[in-house]
């Protein structure tokens, strides 16, 4: 594996105001959340053909830094490394995972991870330049009808990476909340894996949570630009 280049006391605060248990997603229930500032890819999300057309494998990183300019022994070079290393990741059992470069990619990935090609995307609403930690209340969830999904997390590199997976035993929402100290008023997507118990015990969840695989849900909310796909009969119900 590749160096990590970020702080883990980062990575372990951002994990405590991304994760909770599904029993906060209800309606007057407090979550303290942190919303971080949106990543920033330079080069934007790029068309397909362009996308093609750039090595993007381990493998073929000196090629990559070359199409791109980046100077190999810089920061952005490592980002870039640890980016590929987990877009080649095996999936793990029962998780479908791919990588996309482009909203073609994208979009053809998740409709063959969910088996439809009617699907939607959902997105939290949430403001660019993030929010400091501070408690949430719920005013209001909506249900997503379904137990499969498709999440796609953007990835440190110059241009828009997207690795999605799709994994089975989840529940989804949509929920609106407000700020304690700022009254902010946000509308996230959270999705609840109901199933831990293959996750690795060392997860910053766990930790956060003081529980262990299998011991209960687990939620997460999709921060800034990340998306969850849904098959599209699936509906909202308010609760």
């Amino acid at each position: 594996m590749p160096p990590h280049v970020r702080d883990h006391s980062t990575d372990e605060y951002l994990a405590q105001g991304l994760f909770f248990r599904e029993e906060a997603v209800q309606v007057v229930k407090t979550i303290t959340l942190y919303f971080p500032l949106a990543a920033s890819a330079p080069l934007g999300l790029l068309p397909r053909h362009v996308a093609d057309s750039i090595p993007f494998s381990t493998s073929s990183l000196p090629s990559a830094l070359a199409w791109l300019g980046v100077a190999r022994n810089s920061v952005q070079a490592a980002n870039m490394e640890e980016t590929l290393y987990m877009c080649g990741l095996p999936p793990k059992a029962g998780e479908a995972k791919f990588c996309a470069t482009s909203l073609e990619a994208l979009v053809e990935g998740s409709m063959a991870a969910l088996g439809t090609r009617n699907i939607r995307p959902m997105t939290s609403d949430l403001p660019r330049s993030g929010a400091p930690k501070q408690p949430y209340t719920v005013r209001a969830v909506h249900p997503v009808d379904g137990s499969s999904f498709v999440s796609c997390h953007d990835h440190n590199y110059p241009y828009t990476v997207y690795m999605c997976h799709n994994t089975p035993a989840t529940r989804a929402y949509m929920v609106e909340l407000e700020g304690a100290g700022s009254g902010l008023v946000v509308t996230v997507a959270v999705i609840c894996h109901t199933d831990t118990s293959h996750w690795d015990a060392e997860h910053f969840s766990f930790k956060v949570l003081g529980t262990k695989p299998g011991a209960g849900p687990i939620c997460h909310y999709l921060p800034y630009g990340h998306n969850v796909w849904v098959k599209k009969e699936a509906n909202r119900s308010s609760s």
